[in-house]
């Protein structure tokens, strides 16, 4: 059966998906893509839309806040009074993962609802109406794309294994405020062992009594940890490479030599989280600085 005659009679129904924000804009398109597609096999009539952005490896039956948009989709479809049948640009759209396809097009297939694509122009096989060579073409197609996700995934958890051995943390970099005259963290422990209050530390630090609460945690959960021992190592360690950013230039922002942002990089594990990683030694540190190309995050 062809697209075009799988389409007589039909409310037809639209599944648009990207996966990122990034890929937002491509949801007009994907849905333009269709909507010239009906028309090339002739179709002019209304169409009913649903779009959103969600993995293709989610599964609304695992879990409803998985692809909300086509779980009601699949929802209207099962209860429409006419035929219907859902038109995707690419059978990817409709999943990324071909046990899910299964999984999801099977209640469909049994009520005799096809899923046309328009870019391989095909139709998915129902009970009444089989397609062999679709039904067969159709997990292929959704495997290449889920193993192209799970590669990507897994080069992503590899490359964040390999930067944590490296010391590199995946957040923002601490900042050391090398434009302050003091080094606001050792004035905030001291006030915090003279015992002086939150709001009276954020008015004499001239900082926000959100950052006197978070930097506080974070010294309370080193102490914990640590003891004293690690505080001091930790603060000998941001002052070592504060002193760097005040002699070489300013660490963070547009204005940071490639040099510092380097070894902010290369430190950033420690400096954020002092208990799960290695603290830098000062050869270290300025090996970092020096051959700052071998350390460098490259594009």
């Amino acid at each position: 059966m062809t697209p075009k005659d799988a389409l007589k009679g039909k409310k037809v129904f639209v599944y648009a998906r990207v996966s990122t924000e990034g890929q937002e804009g491509t949801i007009p398109d994907q849905i333009k893509t269709v909507k010239a597609g009906l028309k090339k096999m002739g179709f002019n009539g209304k169409v009913t839309v649903f779009s959103e952005q969600q993995s293709g490896t989610k599964n609304p039956i695992e879990n409803p806040k998985f692809r909300p948009e086509l779980a009601k989709m699949l929802k209207e479809v099962h209860e429409s009074k006419r035929p219907a049948i859902i038109v995707v640009r690419d059978v990817q759209r409709f999943s990324r993962d071909p046990y899910d396809l299964g999984e999801l097009y099977n209640p469909l297939r049994r009520k005799n609802i096809p899923i046309i694509s328009i870019n391989e122009n095909m139709v998915l096989g129902t009970k009444s109406n089989p397609e062999p060579q679709s039904d067969l073409l159709a997990p292929i197609l959704v495997s290449a794309g889920g193993a192209e996700v799970s590669s990507r995934t897994k080069q992503t958890l590899q490359g964040m294994m390999r930067s944590r051995e490296k010391g590199i943390f995946g957040g923002t970099p601490l900042s050391l405020y090398p434009k302050d005259d003091l080094e606001p963290r050792a004035e905030l422990i001291r006030m915090m062992r003279a015992g002086v209050s939150g709001s009276e530390t954020a008015r004499r630090l001239n900082k926000s009594t959100s950052w006197v609460r978070k930097n506080r945690k974070q010294i309370e959960t080193i102490l914990v940890d640590g003891g004293d021992k690690l505080l001091d190592d930790w603060l000998e360690t941001i002052n070592l490479i504060r002193d760097l950013e005040i002699e070489k230039g300013a660490g963070t922002g547009p204005r940071a030599t490639v040099r510092m942002k380097t070894v902010r990089r290369m430190t950033s594990g420690y400096l954020n989280n002092p208990n799960n990683f290695d603290k830098p030694t000062e050869e270290e540190i300025m090996n970092y600085f020096n051959n700052y190309n071998d350390f460098k995050k490259k594009s």
